[in-house]
């Protein structure tokens, strides 16, 4: 008997794509955010007001902005600024793409592909936040 090759799904095709309301009367949005690159993780959900998001998603895009290795600072900052409701890409943790943003970064993928792609977003953002340092110390 032959056994059948099952075909993982790569996690782009897990992507969904939601719209965050204000809730209720008091206007507030009713999710909430951690990791986010000052603490090596991809910023995930840790509360959802329902509509589709999950607690433990990773957030990719908030409002058409990709904010994959942004500080948690930054990606809460945008998430403040959208208006609303305020589309939020999302997508489950699996085997490739988990909350760790280190070990993302280190692995080889194909030039070119989506997760090469998405590695270099990544980077973007992240030499965007770094601050530059000569190695040089001036002591006064």
């Amino acid at each position: 008997m032959s056994k059948t090759a099952v075909k993982k799904l790569h996690w782009r095709s897990k992507v969904l794509d939601s719209f965050v309301p204000l809730q209720g009367s008091s206007g507030e949005l009713g999710l909430a955010i951690g990791g986010g690159a000052d603490y090596g993780e991809f910023p995930f959900v840790t509360s959802a007001p329902g509509g589709g998001l999950t607690v433990g998603d990773i957030i990719l895009e908030i409002g058409g902005t990709p904010v994959l290795g942004m500080t948690l600072g930054d990606v809460r900052g945008i998430l403040n600024s959208c208006p609303h409701p305020i589309r939020i890409k999302t997508v489950s943790p699996g085997p490739t793409l988990c909350k760790d943003l280190r070990l993302y970064l280190s692995k080889c993928f194909t030039p070119g592909s989506v997760d090469s792609q998405l590695q270099q977003v990544i980077r973007e953002n992240l030499y965007l936040r770094a601050v530059p340092f000569s190695g040089t110390h001036t002591v006064c």
